[in-house]
């Protein structure tokens, strides 16, 4: 909010916290490296980073932000038949009216795939369940689609 500052990725790592139970994965940028042929050089495995928090706090935050989605700021990120969770944020940027818009997210919220943070600069009157949930509904759409398909 105006002078503390945080990044997507830093609000992304919270929401995967959450998501998966309390433990901090080590980011990474890439998935895989596949050869032109299609075989597999290289595979990143997941790797745990710290415990943020205990296994019962992040599910009492998990059931929040579920209902956040359900009923809440952020029903613009629901997605039929998904158990989605999320948490809006309206930050002020100084300047009148005018706001960064985030969301952070992950479904399904009983088994996440799926975790990250939105956030949309310099929004006139610009609220994160407006702006930023939306977008979030589209990217978990078409990444839940695409793990579907794998």
């Amino acid at each position: 909010q105006e002078h503390l500052l945080v990044t997507p990725l830093q609000m992304a790592l919270v929401a995967g916290a959450v998501a998966n139970g309390g433990k901090v994965m080590e980011p990474h940028v890439l998935k895989q490296v596949t050869s032109p042929t299609g075989g597999t050089v290289v595979k990143v495995k997941p790797h745990l980073w710290r415990r943020a928090m205990k296994p019962q706090t992040a599910a009492v935050l998990n059931q929040m932000m579920q209902m956040v989605v359900q009923s809440g700021t952020g029903t613009a990120a629901a997605i039929p038949g998904v158990k989605v969770a999320g948490k809006t944020g309206t930050a002020e940027t100084g300047l009148s009216h005018v706001y960064t818009a985030w969301f952070i997210f992950f479904a399904p919220a009983d088994h996440p795939q799926v975790a990250g943070a939105i956030a949309v600069e310099h929004q006139l009157n610009g609220s994160g369940g407006a702006i930023a949930a939306p977008i979030a509904k589209q990217l978990m759409q078409a990444i839940l689609a695409s793990a579907s398909k794998h």
